[in-house]
């Protein structure tokens, strides 16, 4: 209990608590004009559990606002990230994956029924449709 007291009483000079906190005396100066820790004394001292508890508070808060900023920036990346997507989309440059598989799939039903009714022996239709078939297409789908 005689050590708390003892800390509660303890100050110390800038450059004391500079050297702790790792900071310059002049850094610790402008906290204190900036009322971010307890201005010092007179005699240039500075309360030194006010100093170090205040300075955490402030490294805190600071750590708080980095964190909403970065959570904000990341939010507006995806905003605009969707937005680039929608006019990419509205100017038909971008399509859905969906709708290139499904206009593809009419167009290789289209492709294997004209095959399959063109003059071609049974066998040049199964060498055709047996090469479709074993292509690589699973690579553009991304199945």
């Amino acid at each position: 209990m005689k050590t708390e007291n003892n800390l509660t009483s303890a100050v110390a000079d800038a450059a004391t608590i500079a050297k702790y906190v790792g900071l310059t005396p002049k850094r610790i100066s402008q906290l204190a004009s900036e009322n971010k820790i307890p201005s010092p004394d007179m005699a240039g001292q500075f309360p030194l559990a006010a100093t170090v508890a205040q300075y955490c508070d402030f490294l805190r808060a600071r750590a708080d606002v980095a964190t909403v900023t970065s959570a904000k920036r990341r939010k507006l990346q995806a905003q605009a990230e969707i937005a680039e997507m929608d006019l990419a989309t509205k100017r038909k440059e971008l399509v859905k994956l969906s709708d290139v598989e499904r206009v593809w799939t009419v167009v290789i039903i289209s492709a294997r029924e004209i095959i399959c009714q063109s003059g071609m022996t049974r066998k040049q239709q199964d060498d055709i449709l047996d090469a479709l078939a074993s292509s690589d297409h699973e690579k553009y789908f991304g199945k």
